[in-house]
């Protein structure tokens, strides 16, 4: 749902007309005020407590766990078709609800965040809790929050960081920073820690930049009481930010120039930083792979295109050092995945590629060798049939979203974020509606229709949402739906 700035100047303009003429509902006014609000201390008391468990979620974030994001232990269904158990859509209507992504904890209890509230369904589907936090005029939550410790972590455009009881849906603490994007990134916690972005404005390097509203700061707050703790200003902005971590107290990501960081949790100060390009963009990012390794991913410059080249870089962690670098032949506009792919040695990086938002564009899924960048495989998606992405410009998609107080449009990513499973088949959702499960069969290099199995969403999805994954059970969330199957 990240879309590119262009994009939000042009197109979106366009296509939706009198949707557009609001934009209060996609953007926000900056708020100059910073107010921790404890609204019962017994809460915090019990959070600080549930610390001491360490409990283990099949899916806690929307990319899965610390340590193998993106990558699952288990096994995705072997046939997408035959293995659909039960869907979600919103009550008050298919779109109100834009589902941002989904989360398991440890009895496989989902937790669907859509932009307006949260939800919580046991593995049948039966809703459990629903919560919804008062919101101001167009604030959203797109950013998917983190399940850790007993509670879910979420944040809003308006700058409110949510601390929610897993068990009974209810605010822990909340605590009010002056704006986050709304762009589609992540909160995340760790070792009693929570990351996100911050501040956002029309800002890049102290110089005012039309249309790129951004963070320009990564916050850590105490994950207990909801105290900041420490704040952290990258040398670029921030887009789709996520933090990831090492498990020795640091953590790595990358701002909208592709540049890798690695910071301390404990007070957000500098390890080192290391690549980037100036004055470009990208709608992807980073992540931390279980080799020890960051991979970022970068553009040429701010316009990017249909064919309109960008890097991935792998950079060592512990100091940053660059490894390898590898062109790819459009925008890797989304983030990556890592882990063992069905059919080579070792660790594989899994990136989409693709410029969103303009009718005819191509897109692709590369899989590269992650300990060189050499190219293993590739898949040739669809290209962009319509003016925007399936199931984007409904005029009653437009309508609800709007009644909802949420964007009218999306202007979604190419591809959903990726998963790899236990048997090495890459699960991916593409713009044009198709959920994809991927596996080069014969190692030729080359992913063909005959070797995917595919389940048509009929919508197209966040670039922040992974198909989540526990022992028989996956859940993937387009921008209208949820899906669960079990097999």
């Amino acid at each position: 749902m990240a879309a590119s700035f262009r994009c939000r100047s042009s197109l979106f303009f366009c296509a939706v007309g009198l949707a557009l003429s609001r934009p209060e509902l996609w953007q926000q006014e900056i708020c100059d005020d910073l107010s921790v609000s404890l609204l019962q201390s017994s809460h915090v008391a019990a959070l600080s407590k549930n610390e001491e468990k360490q409990t283990e979620y099949f899916w806690p974030s929307s990319v899965g766990q610390v340590g193998s994001l993106t990558s699952s232990k288990y096994a995705g269904p072997q046939d997408l078709s035959a293995a659909l158990a039960w869907n979600w859509t919103d009550e008050r209507g298919r779109y109100y609800g834009l589902p941002a992504g989904a989360m398991i904890d440890d009895a496989k209890n989902v937790y669907l965040q859509t932009n307006d509230a949260v939800r919580k369904f046991d593995s049948d589907g039966n809703l459990k809790w629903h919560w919804a936090p008062e919101r101001g005029d167009g604030e959203e939550m797109p950013d998917t929050g983190f399940l850790s410790n007993g509670a879910f972590y979420v944040s809003t455009t308006a700058g409110w960081i949510y601390a929610i009881d897993m068990s009974k849906g209810e605010v822990l603490w909340s605590t009010k920073r002056p704006s986050t994007d709304g762009n589609n990134g992540w909160v995340t916690a760790h070792e009693g820690v929570v990351v996100t972005g911050s501040d956002a404005r029309n800002e890049y390097k102290g110089m005012p930049i039309e249309n790129k509203l951004a963070d320009q700061l990564v916050v850590g707050l105490n994950a207990s009481s909801g105290r900041v703790m420490w704040e952290f200003k990258p040398e670029a902005p921030l887009w789709n930010f996520m933090a990831s971590f090492a498990g020795d107290g640091t953590f790595t990501f990358q701002d909208y120039e592709g540049r890798a960081y690695r910071c301390r949790l404990k007070d957000g100060s500098l390890i080192w930083k290391n690549g980037g390009v100036d004055n470009s963009w990208t709608d992807g990012t980073s992540i931390l792979g279980p080799n020890n390794v960051v991979y970022a991913v970068s553009n040429r410059d701010m316009k990017g295109g249909p064919d309109a080249p960008g890097d991935v870089s792998a950079y060592r962690l512990e100091d940053g050092k660059l490894l390898w670098r590898t062109e790819v032949p459009r925008p890797p506009n989304n983030l990556p995945a890592i882990g063992k792919v069905a059919g080579y040695p070792g660790l594989s990086l899994v990136q989409p590629i693709g410029q969103q938002c303009q009718q005819g564009n191509p897109t692709d899924v590369y899989a590269l060798d992650a300990e060189t960048g050499k190219i293993q495989w590739v898949f040739n998606g669809p290209k962009q049939k319509g003016r925007l992405q399936v199931g984007d410009g409904i005029p009653a998609a437009i309508a609800q979203r709007m009644l909802a107080g949420v964007r009218p449009i999306t202007l979604p990513n190419p591809w959903s974020a990726p998963t790899i499973d236990s048997n090495g088949v890459v699960f991916i959702g593409s713009e044009e509606g198709p959920f994809y499960a991927l596996a080069d069969k014969d190692s030729d290099g080359k992913v063909t229709e005959v070797e995917t199995s595919t389940f048509d969403a009929k919508a197209c999805f966040s670039g922040s949402a992974a198909a989540a994954m526990a022992p028989g059970m996956m859940v993937i969330t387009s921008i209208d739906a949820m899906y669960v199957f079990k097999y």
